[in-house]
């Protein structure tokens, strides 16, 4: 019995060694696809764009300049005009984890 429960802690410790690196990416762009989801209802409500980067400033993990290209975007891109919601949040994060 104690045999099988180190294998098995040995089998998971290494399963987990290298997911970490995918979760990492994963947590990237979720949050990613949140924070065009997030500067999409900020554009609706009306704020400015550098108010909105005000807002997303604290956001953990992106740069100061992808924020910034991300509300261009946002906000210029006619492309992105009718978007927002969480159908903006998932297509954000799946381009994001499609660019490995």
């Amino acid at each position: 019995m104690k045999k099988i429960t180190i294998m098995l802690l040995l089998a998971a410790s290494s399963t987990t060694s290298h997911a970490w690196p995918e979760l990492d990416r994963q947590s990237y762009c979720a949050n990613y696809g949140a924070m065009f989801q997030t500067i999409a209802a900020w554009r609706d409500q009306g704020s400015q764009p550098d108010h909105t980067l005000e807002m997303i400033r604290g956001l953990k993990g992106i740069s100061v300049q992808e924020k910034k290209d991300a509300i261009n975007t946002v906000y210029v891109d006619q492309a992105f005009s009718g978007a927002r919601g969480t159908a903006l949040g998932d297509r954000m994060r799946q381009r994001c984890l499609a660019e490995k």
